[in-house]
């Protein structure tokens, strides 16, 4: 005799950002959600530096940990410099997941922690604590998704992997700095972004072995210093070719709505689960769940807004990767006002904003 399987709308793998976005749309419907996440606390472990755009939205002050004015761009000793025309915040994000959780849970979504996805297989999601039977499917677990793989979703292969610690010395409280450089971060770049003057977040993003290259880059900028909360996550990126199948669709770093060029996934993945909640009500309210449907209703919508943006950011990434070597390139960019125009850019669509 087969034990009852509990019957839920929609189910949602993954209690970060996006799939608590997600959930508390279609939750605020009155459609049963239940989202689920393989760690024990929502917001841990933490695998993001933090840093936002104003497209954050209006979110509890004490989220905001600092306001960011400037970013400079080091290749070498070569540099320029980018003036932000509009806030840009450093956040916690162990308490931004949770806000979202809390959001998520009054407008009555459940939650199941400690819960790992298995399989989904003629609508039942199986997972390490049960089994549930549902119309929907939505993953919104990060850029390694098993519901990608099981929905035979193939996900593009341009990873990197990142590593971070925060540390203790003297900081500009309001600019942010990158540093480019095969020898610094082969593959992208090397971040400092201050909570403070006496604290920031320090890490960069390789092909390969993210951590030695942050021990040698600590080294030379800082020299000694005490680190902690060391954190280490991957990031995937492009444009993803497709998102969505029979009964699943997928949001966030699951669906690389991720900008190429800093792997930010917040803002994207913002735009992409606030579409995505909108579609899981109307496939709901149809009562239909193929392949077609959330093509036309989520997939089609969601490229919309973000394919342009991850095209450009992919260039941006290539020029920049090119021009790593070469701080004659830095220094053309400053004298040549090129600096000057990309302060008028959308931080985050990379147009004129």
């Amino acid at each position: 005799m087969t034990e009852p399987v509990d019957r839920v709308d929609v189910v949602i793998v993954g209690a970060g950002p996006s799939g608590c976005i997600t959930g508390e749309i279609v939750a605020r419907k009155g459609y049963d959600v239940l989202i689920l996440e393989e760690h024990s606390e929502i917001g841990e472990p933490v695998q993001c530096t933090g840093l936002v755009s104003h497209r954050i939205g209006k979110i509890p002050k004490e989220i905001i940990v600092n306001k960011i004015k400037k970013a400079r761009f080091y290749s070498k000793n070569n540099y320029f410099e980018i003036k932000s025309k509009k806030p840009v915040y450093l956040i916690d994000r162990k308490k931004y997941d949770k806000y979202l959780g809390r959001k998520a849970k009054k407008a009555g979504a459940k939650f199941k922690l400690s819960t790992r996805f298995l399989d989904f297989r003629n609508r039942k999601v199986i997972t390490t604590k049960g089994a549930y039977e549902t119309s929907l499917l939505v993953g919104a677990d990060g850029p390694n998704s098993t519901v990608a793989k099981v929905s035979g979703l193939k996900l593009p292969g341009n990873l990197l992997k990142a590593t971070q610690v925060n540390a203790k010395s003297n900081f500009d409280s309001d600019t942010v700095k990158l540093w480019f450089g095969s020898e610094v971060a082969p593959g992208s770049f090397a971040w400092v972004v201050p909570e403070n003057e006496e604290i920031a977040r320090i890490g960069l993003m390789a092909f390969e072995n993210p951590s030695i290259y942050l021990e040698k880059f600590l080294k030379k900028i800082i020299g000694r210093i005490e680190t902690t909360n060391r954190t280490g996550d991957v990031m995937r990126y492009g444009l993803i070719k497709k998102s969505v199948a029979d009964n699943v669709l997928l949001v966030g770093d699951a669906a690389c709505q991720v900008k190429p060029f800093s792997a930010g996934g917040l803002i994207y993945g913002k735009v992409g689960a606030g579409l995505a909640g909108k579609a899981c009500i109307a496939a709901l309210e149809s009562n239909d769940f193929s392949e077609k449907f959330l093509f036309e209703n989520y997939e089609k919508e969601w490229k919309k807004k973000l394919a342009n943006p991850i095209r450009l950011g992919m260039i941006m990434k290539k020029i920049f990767y090119k021009i790593q070597d070469r701080p004659l390139a830095f220094t053309l960019i400053k004298n040549f006002g090129i600096a000057k125009l990309s302060s008028l850019l959308d931080v985050d669509f990379l147009e004129k904003s």
